[in-house]
């Protein structure tokens, strides 16, 4: 359950940093973007970055999958999400719209190299902290 609850919060984290993000595109290019802020706009964006932040548990838990099958489970189940929150709010008309299936497909490959890159510097680290692991047993050995 604790898992859970951090992979809502961190979905969470993760929306709004993106919810904002368009906020300040709408700003700039008005034209392109304009997201309403309201109170039920922002808790539904709490409800769908914390939904989809949960679904990355599939990415852990699902083994017995391919990696491939578990990502394309997890696109497909994030965009069900999308729609669904979609509906429930009334953002019908966004769903019709190509920008929102654009800027949903953009921010879910910049996650994703976003986790790249996260993986990639804590097995740095890691390999780092096994070469002077290494280093300090050899030195005590001589």
């Amino acid at each position: 359950m604790k898992r859970l609850i951090a992979y809502f919060v961190s979905g969470v984290r993760t929306g709004s940093f993106f919810y904002l993000a368009l906020l300040l595109l709408g700003q700039l290019f008005p034209q392109l973007i304009y997201p309403k802020v309201s109170v039920g706009n922002i808790l539904a964006l709490f409800m769908m970055s914390g939904l989809m932040g949960m679904l990355s548990w599939i990415l852990e838990e699902f083994d017995h999958m391919s990696y491939r099958h578990r990502v394309m489970l997890h696109f497909l189940l994030t965009a069900i999400v999308l729609i669904g929150t979609c509906l429930i709010s009334g953002w019908t008309n966004a769903l019709l719209n190509p920008i929102i299936w654009i800027v949903f497909i953009s921010v879910y490959i910049i996650i994703w190299l976003y986790l790249i890159w996260q993986m990639h510097m804590r097995t740095q680290r890691i390999n780092q902290a096994l070469i002077h692991r290494r280093k300090q047993k050899s030195k005590k050995l001589y």
